[in-house]
């Protein structure tokens, strides 16, 4: 990727980066209109939109109210403008409203514990197309967008990291295209491409809808499911339900159901118990434990903290929990620098019996049931925290076997959880590598960044241990490169990767 766009990305949480996307889609659309290459008139585009997305915030705001639930702005502008860009523009302003309230209202009514099942703009174009029989028509579907729907989608991808999801749903639905349409696809194969990408919403629904966090599954091999169960769905509603317009959304609210069945997540409302400074511009957070509250060392949450005027980044964040399921609490980590984001200052300002969400557990950075392996852990600065569950658990669950802590840090006081890994040392033998890139002449530990020497001499017969990589991408990316000349297998490095965490702030 190129890196002022990579440092874009970095920079932008997946909600604020999808938000960019929708108006850019929106522009594009108004600029195009211009042109005559759409039917619609610029000015229609623009007040269709400005309509249902304010009515989309305030039902979401008078819903939130009632039944006393979080609001989160971004949310529901983005779900206005998504409707914006399937409803046909300059819409009679009684079927804007209806759209807007059946989507707010989707997310409060279809729900489990506070997490809504279903994509909101899907089941409102749904109820409305059964109800009024007037739907979406997909109007964004213009081949002169397909170049912006591309581009700004890849982005998408490239940041939440569901590449295979979406591929696995294009290449599903395109198979079973082929079948239905007598093998045409190997006939004729551009024109088929074209006809069924180019000229169909499949695009914009696969980059805006199919991936809605909330609504899809959060494992990579359920995701995998997911895009084959919508696809086939999808195709199984086109050929039996002919002439039923809103197949796609109906598909789609299926996949909704499929994933809830696989990883029923809900959410979660913690109360703080305790906050404490434990280094330089870090602090644990510890939260009482839900009975619903099941996770495993290395997965992380999405935090949830609402509070005034919120910066570009939004009022939600993904954070590691940095507690073993052995405890019983939930603690988070987090380094926050004195000018650090309004949610950060919002986190250090909560007191003892403070509330905050938590809700879409997930990650696959988690220790193996494989008795062969033994581990060789790898730090940068904050990215410790998974690193901190994981040893935790193993100390409680009396684990007998070889583990390897290459941890880096700037300075001696930005080191954390160091009677964790002591303890660890001497109930099974952990070996904690510490190293300063800043090290002062008094340090008597490693000195320097993390490298192929470092990790030859401090890991023996490295080649056949399992790799756990956590820190900033560029570093993460940096010791994965490093690992891979030096000879170790893929399948045998493991990285932490969720949306949002090199989020510097």
């Amino acid at each position: 990727m190129i890196p002022f766009i990579d440092a874009f990305l970095n920079r932008v949480t997946m909600y604020r980066l999808m938000l960019y996307y929708l108006l850019f889609l929106l522009i594009a659309a108004v600029i195009l209109s211009f042109f005559s290459t759409t039917p619609y008139k610029p000015l229609d585009i623009l007040l269709s939109a400005t309509i249902l997305t304010f009515l989309s915030y305030v039902t979401n705001k008078i819903l939130a109210w009632m039944f006393n639930a979080v609001t989160n702005t971004e949310s529901s502008l983005i779900t206005g403008l998504i409707l914006a860009l399937l409803v046909d523009p300059g819409s009679k302003f009684i079927f804007l409203l209806l759209m807007a309230l059946l989507a707010m209202s989707s997310k409060y009514l279809i729900s489990v514990r506070g997490r809504h099942i279903l994509n909101p703009a899907a089941f409102a174009a749904l109820v409305a197309a059964l109800s009024v029989g007037q739907g979406s028509s997909w109007w964004v579907n213009n081949p002169m967008m397909a170049p912006f729907i591309i581009l700004g989608g890849l982005l998408i991808l490239h940041k939440i990291r569901r590449f295979q999801m979406v591929a696995i749903f294009l290449v599903t639905y395109l198979l079973l295209a082929g079948i239905v349409e007598r093998m045409e696809i190997l006939e004729r194969p551009l024109s088929t491409l074209t006809d069924s990408l180019i000229n169909s919403p499949i695009l914009f629904f696969s980059f805006v809808m199919l991936v809605e966090p909330l609504t899809s599954p959060t494992k990579r091999i359920f995701q995998l499911y997911y895009g084959a169960v919508v696809a086939l769905s999808y195709m199984m509603f086109q050929t039996r339900l002919v002439g039923f317009a809103p197949t796609l959304e109906l598909a789609l609210l299926t996949g909704n159901l499929f994933s809830y069945l696989l990883n029923p997540q809900i959410r979660m409302v913690l109360k703080l118990k305790e906050k404490q400074k434990i280094a330089r511009d870090i602090f644990n957070f510890t939260f009482e434990k839900e009975d619903t509250s099941n996770f495993m060392s290395g997965q992380f949450l999405e935090w949830t903290l609402p509070h005034q005027s919120p910066d570009s980044r939004g009022n939600r964040r993904f954070f590691t929990i940095s507690s073993s399921p052995t405890e019983k609490f939930i603690m988070l980590t987090v380094k926050i620098y004195k000018n650090g984001s309004t949610f950060k200052r919002a986190l250090l300002n909560l007191r003892p019996g403070d509330t905050i969400n938590a809700s879409n557990l997930a990650g696959e950075f988690t220790l193996l049931n494989d008795p062969q392996k033994e581990y060789v852990f790898i730090a940068g600065g904050i990215g410790i925290t998974p690193f901190r569950s994981m040893i935790k658990y193993l100390l409680d669950k009396k684990f007998s076997k070889e583990v390897t802590l290459l941890y880096s840090n700037k300075s001696k006081d930005e080191i954390v959880f160091k009677e964790i890994f002591d303890s660890a040392k001497k109930a099974f033998g952990l070996k904690t590598v510490y190293t300063l890139t800043d090290a002062l002449p008094n340090w008597k530990g490693r000195k320097g960044y993390i490298n192929e020497k470092m990790i030859k001499q401090e890991v023996l017969n490295y080649k056949g241990k399992l790799f756990y990589l956590s820190g900033p991408q560029p570093m993460v990316q940096s010791f994965e490169k490093i690992l891979k000349n030096m000879g170790v297998s893929r399948k045998n490095i493991k990285v932490d990767y969720f949306p949002g965490y090199d989020l510097p702030a």
